[in-house]
Parts: C-alpha cells; structure tokens; sequence
C-alpha cells in the first residue's frame, strides 16, 4: 500500500543517516527493532548495516546472526543477512564460518 511504500522510505532514510556512527546509532536501532511493525525493523537491520560498516563490530554482528534466524518477517531475516556482508567486507575471512552458523541453523519448516 501507499503507507507501506512511505513507512519503508522513512525507514531506509532513518538507516542511510545512520552511516558511520557506531555507538551513536544505538538507540534509534534499538528502538526500530523493537517495534512491531516488520518494515521498521527491517529498516533497523540496514542502519545496523551502515552504523557498523567495515567495522566487523562483534555486536553488530550477534545481532545480526540473532534477527536472522528469529524474527518472524522473511523480509527482516533477509535484510540482516545482507546487513552482516556490510559489517564483514573488511574482514571476508570471518564470512564462512558465519555462514556455517546460519546453515545449522536453517529450518525449512
């Protein structure tokens, strides 16, 4: 719908401001990942993505693992998946085990 359309706007707007600002991003994550709506908290997962880019922030990245196998939208798992290759590209050699973690993990049902 229109509103969903504006709602994902202002998300991903919410995210690109959050580029490089580690720890000051926290709390506007924090509080996009704990709403209920899916499109916010998918939101959360790329300013997630850009606060830690390149940072291989260890906590970014436990986050990441842990809203890609648990949340309950598609949409949002799959965005923390991509979210981990902007934290990880300055450290590629973590990548593999990492998605060894997500493959045991997989449930298909």
């Amino acid at each position: 719908t229109q509103h969903e359309k504006i709602i994902r706007g202002i998300a991903l707007g919410l995210a690109l401001v959050q580029y490089g600002q580690e720890e000051n991003a926290d709390a506007v994550i924090e509080e996009m990942r704990a709403d209920r709506d899916p499109i916010l908290r998918y939101g959360a997962q790329y300013a997630l993505a850009l606060a830690y880019c390149g940072t291989g922030s260890n906590r970014a990245v436990r986050i990441l693992l842990h809203t890609a196998v648990s949340d309950v939208s598609d949409d949002v798992r799959m965005a923390a998946v991509i979210a981990l290759a902007f934290v990880l590209y300055e450290t590629p050699e973590r990548v593999p085990q990492l998605v060894k973690l997500l493959l045991e993990s997989f449930n298909p049902h």
